[in-house]
């Protein structure tokens, strides 16, 4: 009995918090899923020797966090670009990705103009292979909400590996169309 009384209590007020949570007020929890293209810039150097190769990708985007307002949100951001190499015999499948701490700011709680940006652990990951190297990783970028919850967002992401005399670095431009709950 106490476990059930238990049970159904937690589960109102999941319920309660959850019909609170999205009303469509910035302020408050929020969710954000998007996908899109990637042109991925992929500089590799060993000491003298140096590869430099541009691949085209899809592009994926998750967002979980907070609006103090708004015009300001914070939260845990997961961005990643997945593409190939031309120039790969194997022909496998990479992921390079940025997942840290981010944050959105509107000039005007009344505009859809916005900027953002974030930092965190940057990753390149051979997805055939299940191989993945760690880094540090930065975006900036802008954003235009076309209409409630519906944004589309231009971002820039800068990563930086390096393991053992190999240092990469990777440059990926990214178009998004997301979806927030707000």
């Amino acid at each position: 009995m106490k476990k059930r009384l238990f049970s159904s209590v937690i589960i109102g007020i999941l319920s309660i918090s959850s019909a609170q949570a999205f009303d469509d007020n910035k302020k408050g929890f929020l969710v954000s899923l998007g996908g899109g293209l990637s042109n991925v810039n992929t500089k590799v150097s060993l000491g003298n020797l140096g590869v430099n190769e541009s691949s085209f990708g899809l592009a994926s985007s998750f967002k979980l966090g907070y609006g103090f307002n708004e015009q300001f949100m914070l939260y845990y951001v997961n961005d990643v670009s997945w593409y190939g190499y031309e120039n790969d015999p194997n022909k496998d499948t990479y992921a390079t990705g940025l997942t840290g701490i981010g944050a959105s700011y509107f000039f005007d709680k009344n505009k859809p103009y916005y900027i953002l940006g974030g930092v965190g652990v940057g990753t390149i990951t051979n997805v055939s292979k299940s191989v993945q190297t760690r880094g540090n990783s930065f975006m900036i970028g802008a954003g235009y909400e076309a209409v409630k919850h519906l944004q589309v967002e231009a971002s820039y992401v800068k990563s930086n590996f390096e393991e053992s005399n190999v240092k990469a670095n990777i440059n990926t431009v990214k178009m998004t169309l997301n979806y927030m709950w707000y």
